[in-house]
């Protein structure tokens, strides 16, 4: 009758005749010998997928038969390898009648078969790590072989061995999931809950542009919290794996997704202190927003992100944007850009010809604070019905001009008008002139 003990007992000294082959005459007739330049991985006869490491030593040798099954079931083809540094990994699929499976032979008298699922021998200057990261193997020091369950790591030093569990995956959290971005780029901090397993973890940053993923950064991460670099608009997604003591990874963590929103203003709109100045009819196109939804100041009615946004009835708005189903939401100011301008003409007593006009404009926003940017259209002076062009001084929110009197007996209208960079009119004034010779006539 067959039991896992017959199996185990009959397996010490079928691997032993093996590994003596392999590690003597068959070790000249491998079909390969090999150390990788970078992270191999290479599928062998019957299936099985080997991956190791940059620095690994390895040989392949001929492949042997053993019973992993029930007596009487066929005998499983095992291909062997020998380990001699770095590490490996086997991906096999999971069954309980495996037809196929993967001796590795490792130094300090370890051995181990991975029979299914995802295994892992580490050969490090100390020990020799096997760890069954989901699947049933075989391990042994010696000829003394143990049955190696599923998520359990076995290491082994100084002829003793010691267990512990696979490392769970982290569970990855940001300070902001969705960033704003609308001059440039941003930079959030990911953070992970701490473990007592965790020697280290492995960060992975992707970018995702519809179904195209780019690995833009890879590196290590020592703390509970990270601090991503600085990022354009787009999507992207952060995973970490958790490497515990002995080198043995965790699978890797559920993505987390971030949004850094970006937008491209019309002409004439503006970034200010956060908030987005356009005019009453300006469309703001939003990037990196495909497939969020959007909401509007403190309405609960969430729809698909339009293509582009604008102000509500030309008022101040506030869009709010949210992955669907999520609570995190990022707010957007849109703002009028309302030019008003203040415009004084003077002196009142003035008469023609004689003094000239001195002209003052001053610009405030729909707050009532001062606009200190050029005006892209200069105030527009008219004398009657022509247009005059004085020359405009321009300091902080003010422009200042002086409109030379004009010759003739009048009388005159001076007029100045002053317009936003839409067109549309801020601010106006006039002034009614007499001739300086009427004036004195009695």
């Amino acid at each position: 009758m067959f039991t896992r003990g017959n199996l185990i007992a009959g397996l010490g000294l079928v691997v032993a005749q093996a590994l003596g082959l392999v590690s003597t005459a068959a070790a000249s007739e491998a079909p390969s010998s090999s150390k990788a330049t970078a992270h191999d991985t290479r599928t062998l006869p019957g299936g099985a997928v080997l991956t190791v490491s940059k620095d690994a030593k390895y040989e392949l040798g001929r492949p042997i038969k053993l019973q992993l099954s029930p007596t009487g079931s066929e005998k499983t083809v095992v291909q062997v390898v020998k380990l001699t540094a770095g590490r490996v990994s086997v991906s096999l699929p999971d069954t309980k009648k495996p037809k196929s499976a993967v001796l590795i032979q490792a130094p300090r008298k370890v051995s181990a078969v991975a029979k299914g699922g995802q295994s892992l021998v580490i050969c490090a200057s100390d020990r020799v790590t096997v760890a069954a990261v989901s699947g049933e193997m075989l391990a042994a020091l010696g000829n003394d072989w143990k049955p190696l369950q599923s998520g359990v790591v076995r290491s082994f030093a100084g002829g003793t061995a010691t267990e512990q569990a696979v490392p769970v995956a982290p569970k990855l959290s940001a300070e902001k999931s969705m960033l704003m971005a609308l001059d440039g780029d941003a930079s959030t901090q990911v953070q992970a809950a701490p473990s007592k397993d965790a020697a280290y973890r492995q960060l992975s940053l992707f970018r995702v542009d519809g179904g195209k993923r780019t690995k833009i950064m890879e590196q290590e991460w020592r703390s509970d919290a990270q601090q991503l670099p600085q990022l354009v608009p787009g999507r992207y997604e952060a995973l970490a794996r958790t490497v515990d003591r002995f080198g043995v990874e965790s699978p890797s963590s559920e993505p987390l997704v971030l949004r850094v929103i970006g937008a491209e203003l019309p002409e004439g709109a503006k970034l200010v202190q956060g908030s987005i100045l356009l005019g009453r009819a300006g469309r703001v196109k939003l990037i990196g927003a495909e497939g969020l939804e959007a909401s509007y100041g403190r309405a609960s009615l969430f729809i698909p992100v339009p293509k582009d946004v604008g102000l509500a009835r030309g008022e101040s708005t506030l869009l709010r944007l949210r992955e669907p189903g999520k609570k995190e939401e990022l707010g957007i100011k849109l703002e009028p850009r309302t030019l008003k301008a203040d415009v004084e003409i003077g002196p009142k007593s003035a008469r023609w010809p004689g003094e000239p006009l001195q002209v003052t404009v001053k610009l405030f926003d729909h707050n009532g604070r001062p606009i200190t940017d050029a005006l892209k259209n200069k105030p527009q002076v008219f004398v009657n019905v022509g247009q005059v062009e004085p020359t405009w001084t321009h300091s902080g929110n003010t422009y200042s001009t002086k409109i030379a009197p004009v010759n003739g007996s009048g009388p005159w209208v001076v007029r100045v008008e002053v317009s936003d960079d839409f067109g549309d009119q801020a601010g106006r004034d006039f002034i009614e002139l007499g001739s300086a010779k009427t004036a004195s006539n009695p």
